[in-house]
Formats: structure tokens, sequence, C-alpha cells
């Protein structure tokens, strides 16, 4: 993320404590950018820059002769400390972990971080920050999201954080469609949910397929034991039917003339046979017995080996955007 300093941060007396603390503790994870001449010259003259070290101001030499060479990108600069925040304000920004929300199981997480490893050259930043902790999952269910992100909302009080509290969010929300069939309307629940994400400014994608699970690529279903029979008729489905099949629970266990035409109609040409068992069996008990664990040890599939871009890549090929994977990748860069 580009942070800069603006000259009017000198008029007054300047808030060296918390600026020092945004130097020291911030550099090393956002760009400092300066090529403004009156903004370069008021820092430099300013009681803030010469209380430096040689090294700090050294430092801050070397920030604005790149930000020279790079040129004008005043347009993507985020926090203008003096002008769109103050030195307390971005020191809080600026050093909050961005926050990845996901709806279900943290395991979950695992999707993401597949992707991010198979796409390494697009995501090696936001890899990396994740091993330091920069960037972190947080869980909040379809109906619980909002509420996660209010509570993180309602941290920001006081006298020093005088903007709609909104403005000192980190985040990124990402949302299952949950939808059966291509063109089904999206549910009450996620259109209210986006409803809320637009007006706080809130970062958001919603996924393509129905689920998390329907992106996993057809070489690592090797690996599940269990359920063969079910698994297999599974990958004999093409490409759109595997996008909105629900893997955890199959179809509905009524007779399929009575499931909803749109379903009926995406499913027509399976056989009677590969319609009973994609009704009479599921996944629920995933590696348990006893217990529905489906959503806590499916998602650790993403994990293995056999997880490529390439299996990635043959997912989603075929959808509206293709190239979905790598837009959640570049949303989450814009973030960090």
């Amino acid at each position: 993320m580009f942070y800069s300093i603006s000259k009017q941060l000198f008029e007054v007396a300047p808030d060296i404590k918390n600026l020092n603390k945004v130097w020291h503790s911030c550099i090393d994870w956002h760009k400092f950018y300066q090529s403004n001449d009156d903004d370069i010259e008021a820092t430099m003259d300013s009681v803030w820059f010469n209380q430096l070290s040689q090294s700090d101001q050294e430092l801050y030499r070397l920030a604005v002769t790149d930000s020279i060479q790079i040129g004008d990108r005043t347009g993507i600069v985020k926090v203008y400390i003096g002008l769109t925040h103050t030195a307390e304000e971005a020191l809080h920004y600026l050093s909050s972990p961005l926050k990845i929300v996901i709806e279900n199981s943290l395991n979950d997480a695992h999707f993401l971080k597949s992707i991010f490893k198979c796409f390494r050259q697009e995501a090696k930043q936001i890899s990396s920050q994740i091993e330091d902790r920069r960037v972190i999952f947080a869980m909040g269910g379809g109906s619980t999201i909002e509420q996660v992100i209010r509570a993180d909302m309602d941290s920001f009080e006081g006298s020093a954080f005088p903007q709609e509290s909104h403005k000192y969010l980190r985040c990124l929300v990402l949302l299952d469609s949950d939808k059966k069939y291509r063109n089904e309307e999206l549910k009450v629940g996620i259109t209210n949910l986006v409803t809320f994400l637009d007006e706080h400014e809130i970062c958001y994608h919603i996924l393509e397929k129905r689920e998390m699970e329907n992106y996993l690529p057809k070489e690592a279903f090797s690996e599940i034991e269990a359920n063969r029979e079910f698994i297999d008729v599974y990958l004999s489905l093409n490409s759109e039917q595997k996008d909105f099949f629900d893997l955890e629970k199959g179809f509905d266990d009524i007779n399929f003339e009575s499931l909803d035409k749109n379903i009926q109609e995406l499913y027509s040409d399976l056989s009677p046979e590969s319609k009973t068992i994609l009704r009479k069996q599921n996944l629920k008990k995933f590696i348990s017995s006893d217990r529905n664990d489906f959503k806590n040890e499916f998602p650790k599939l993403f994990l293995s080996e056999k997880v490529t871009s390439a299996g990635f890549i043959s997912r989603t090929k075929h959808q509206s955007n293709p190239n979905e994977l790598k837009d959640i990748i570049d949303k989450v860069r814009k973030l960090l």
C-alpha cells in the first residue's frame, strides 16, 4: 500500500511520536511515496525529519528518489498523513493486518492459500505476508459476517478516530454464491450483506461457483477413499454441473422430478442410476463415521500436492470469468 506525508502535516506541531512509529513500523510492509516538491521541502525542513537518525534520513531520501523515478502515483496513495489521516490514524490503519473473512470453518482458508501457492508469481507478496501474519483469516458464517465487521468497526471509537469507523477497516470478504444453477438469483441474505458491504466500502468477492469445494481440481479427488461410487459419478459430470452440485449433501432425497425445474434441466442427461446415487449418497460423514465433518475435513484436500495451477485453470476456463482466481489474488494485492 502506498502512503505519503503532506505538507499540511507541518502547518501545526506534528505528532512526532506517532509519526516515528509509522516510519519505523510500517515502512517494511508498505511503500512510502512522496514526489511533490512542496511536500518534500516541508518534510525535510520539519522538526520531525531533523530528529531522525542519519540512517532514517537516508532511507527517506532513497524513498523520495525512488518515488520520482517511478513517476506520478498520487492517484493510488491511500494514506496521506496530514491530509487524509492524522499520524495516529495512519499508524492504526497501516499497522493492522489485512483480514480476509470467510464463511465457514477456518479450514476454508486452505482454498485461498492453495490459490496463492499455485499462482506463486502473482501471489508472492500475499503468501509472504500470510507467513508474517500481516494477512489473517477470520470466520464469519453468512449470517454473522456483518456482526464480525460491525464488531471491528465498533473498536474505532473516540477522538483518535474522527472518520466513519469503516474507513479504518482493512478487510476483504469472500462469499459462496450458494447457487444451485448458473442463473439462480442470489439469496436475500447475500444481497442484504452485499448492500451492507457496498454502503461501508468494504471489498468482497462472490464466488462464481456454488461453494469453494466446487473449485477442487479433479486430480485431488483420487485421495478420497470413502464413498467412491458417489465421487465417481460426480467426476463424470460436465463442468457446469460440477460448478453447482452440492458435494456435501448431494441431491435432495426426493424424486428427481420433484426437484426445481432448473436443477432437473441442468442434470437432465444423467442416467437413472447416477441420479439415484447422487440422491441417496453424500459426503456429510467425510472421514468420521459418527459425525458430519465435511466442512472441516474436505477443504484440507486443497493442501494436496495434486492441486496445481493447471488443475485450477481447468476448473475455471469455462466460467463466465475464467480469470476469477487471479482476480481474487488481484483484489487481495490491492489491499496489502
